[in-house]
């Protein structure tokens, strides 16, 4: 479960040019946080500029990594260091808190990135990223002003809410590993609820077959229980996945709605 979100601000968020967040994208921080998640920005700028640039809401900046590892942010506190990266920076933050790399999600874009990226399970890069932060990280989403990291915050949030991993993790751990998740468009899991129904009528299928077979006393005594039990199995398996399947489409018919 993802328990600290570390954010790149130049490259992810778009403040390059110097110009502080809008309010939306602050709002959409706030529901990583109102999620109980910890968000730690990262940035080559000190403490008072990312403040600046954040506009001014300290409760996006209790947590940080600055000046590429440098300085850091710690539950408000500023601590001392001897970071020289920002990924040491970013592992020195993570033990200050307790966190292991399996409950951290890098939303990186700036070249700095790339090894702390690479590092973790979670790494996610935007469009706006540099080519070398774009090849580290594990998973790809559309950038700040496609709606890339609003989507990214609210699955974040709402997987929080519900317990487990961002759904987009959960795909990427399905998929071979040695094919990167591309995380922004969401025609799989709306066509989930279609395959949900295919699923759970298999499973009732397989289950009442099994019976039927054990029944009919068409085996002998020992091979129909074996039959039966393996359809058992097999039908209650079938039908857990579709049920699954019917609730991760209706979270995410729930996250299109609010979004709306």
């Amino acid at each position: 479960m993802i328990r600290l979100v570390l954010v790149d601000m130049d490259h992810a968020l778009g403040t390059r040019d110097g110009r502080p967040l809008d309010r939306q994208t602050i709002a959409q921080l706030h529901k990583v946080l109102h999620a109980g998640i910890r968000l730690a920005p990262m940035s080559a700028r000190g403490r008072a500029d990312a403040l600046e640039l954040l506009g001014g809401d300290e409760s996006c900046l209790q947590n940080a990594v600055l000046r590429n590892g440098a300085e850091l942010v710690a539950d408000g506190m500023i601590l001392p260091t001897r970071a020289t990266t920002r990924a040491d920076g970013a592992r020195e933050l993570m033990d200050r808190l307790g966190v292991s790399r399996s409950e951290v999600l890098v939303l990186g874009g700036a070249t700095a990135d790339a090894e702390l990226l690479s590092a973790v399970p979670a790494s996610v890069a935007t469009t706006d990223a540099s080519k070398a932060a774009w090849s580290a990280a594990k998973s790809h989403l559309k950038g700040l002003h496609e709606g890339g990291v609003a989507q990214l915050c609210e699955d974040v949030a709402n997987a929080a809410e519900w317990g487990e991993e961002p759904s987009f993790l959960r795909a990427t751990e399905a998929a071979d590993s040695g094919v990167r998740a591309e995380f922004g468009a969401t025609p799989q899991q709306a066509s989930g609820k279609g395959h949900a129904g295919l699923f759970m009528l298999l499973g009732i299928v397989v289950v009442v077959a099994s019976f039927a077979l054990y029944l009919s006393n068409t085996f002998p005594s020992i091979a129909g229980m074996m039959v039966l039990t393996v359809g058992l199995l097999v039908g209650v398996a079938l039908f857990y996945m579709g049920l699954t399947q019917r609730r991760d489409a209706r979270k995410a018919r729930k996250a299109a709605e609010r979004g709306a």
